[in-house]
């Protein structure tokens, strides 16, 4: 069975943010405050996200409509470039352009199939679209107005803030060999480690 209005109603008003309602356009627009973004129609530091079931309640797609206009920008190449680092940065919220008439949206979609979200899990979600939209608004602006990349700001922010490890790089090969080397000094694997707890590390 797939999940209905109504139950999407509740989940949003369980988790107790500010929200409206609208069963004509099968919607709900939730209110979120931000840091940086500003919402170029009334100049506030909030955020609209659009919450609506598909395909008959088996598909839940989250929207942030309008975050830009490209043609308000000078370098829109660099601008989309940005954002496509974006998105191989966050986990489940995307930038997309509609090229017909130049409109950025920020959308996160999720299968339901014959299920339904959890508040737990649209709380989630609707926290990880405004988060990417409102941290990394700096660094796309930027890269529209100057054609400057540079996103060494937000990131050292972002790891400041965040409690999970980022993604480790491949090690070298001198790195490799230098481990080997180490482990093999230590009497293998279980040596090593008993040395790092014998040293407190």
């Amino acid at each position: 069975m797939s999940m209905t209005f109504a139950e999407l109603v509740g989940r949003i008003a369980e988790i107790g943010c500010d929200f409206r309602a609208s069963r004509e356009h099968s919607e709900v627009v939730v209110a979120v405050p931000t840091q940086h973004y500003v919402d170029p129609h009334d100049g506030e530091k909030s955020l609209l996200l659009h919450v609506m079931l598909q395909e008959n309640g088996q598909m839940l797609r989250i929207c942030v409509p309008e975050v830009y206009a490209m043609q308000g920008f000078e370098h829109r190449g660099a601008m989309c470039e940005a954002m496509l680092a974006v998105n191989w940065r966050v986990r489940v919220a995307s930038y997309v352009l509609d090229e017909s008439d130049g409109e950025v949206r920020v959308v996160c979609d999720m299968p339901l199939e014959d299920g339904v979200v959890t508040s737990g899990q649209l709380g989630r979600m609707l926290t990880l679209v405004a988060w990417t939209v409102d941290q990394f608004d700096p660094a796309i602006r930027v890269a529209g107005t100057t054609g400057k990349i540079d996103f060494a700001e937000v990131d050292a922010r972002v790891l400041k803030k965040t409690q999970e490890p980022r993604r480790r790089k491949s090690r070298t090969p001198r790195e490799k060999r230098e481990l080997a080397d180490l482990i093999k000094a230590a009497g293998g694997v279980e040596g090593l480690r008993k040395l790092l707890e014998e040293h407190g590390l």
